[in-house]
């Protein structure tokens, strides 16, 4: 299950919709999804918050920044650093959490890092910017759902130019404060 950014009583007053359940609607259940997958990839975050476990692999380049998507990090469980054939469990003074992730209190290279922790945000403090975006996300594709993909669609009166598939620009700009602070692009 994902993390639900717009309700669907939201989508029934924007579009007109009729059915007292969003199963009336396959399509648009889907679509609301996928919304938060591209949400999710556009930020670098995962948003809802949940236990998780990451593995990230250091290469040669020294770093004590381990960067974890589900921002912001509530609690951290373990953190496990392998170098060579050597498990090292990482003491709660051992690093420092901040808003990227974790912050190692040495540098590490040539290691694998296990961080098992609680990360993201509750429903009830997803900031309205982000709930505004999937709303206008979902509302956009579900209106285009019979073009996908397409730049153009011929009507009886002309044709209609339309973006192309992916977040609108709207969209991009209200999420665009909301940006993973190790995601570059």
């Amino acid at each position: 299950m994902t993390i639900e950014l717009v309700t669907y009583a939201d989508l029934k007053a924007l579009l007109g919709l009729t059915q007292s359940l969003i199963t009336g609607y396959p399509a648009l259940g889907v679509i609301r999804d996928s919304v938060v997958y591209a949400i999710e990839d556009y930020i670098g975050r995962k948003l809802e918050k949940d236990d998780r476990t990451e593995t990230i692999y250091i290469g040669v380049t020294p770093s004590q920044m381990i960067s974890l998507p589900a921002i912001p990090v509530v609690t951290v469980a373990t953190v496990t650093v392998t170098q060579g054939q050597t498990d090292t469990v990482y003491a709660s003074t051992d690093y420092d959490i901040e808003e990227y992730g974790i912050k190692l209190a040495g540098r590490v290279s040539n290691a694998k890092v296990v961080v098992v922790y609680n990360g993201g945000l509750e429903v009830a403090a997803i900031p309205t910017s982000i709930t505004r975006a999937a709303l206008l996300q979902t509302a956009y594709e579900w209106q285009a759902k019979d073009q996908i993909g397409a730049t153009s669609t011929s009507t009886e009166g002309g044709s209609v130019q339309r973006p192309e598939l992916g977040l609108l620009k709207e969209v991009k700009r209200l999420l665009n404060k909301h940006k993973h602070p190790l995601k570059l692009t």
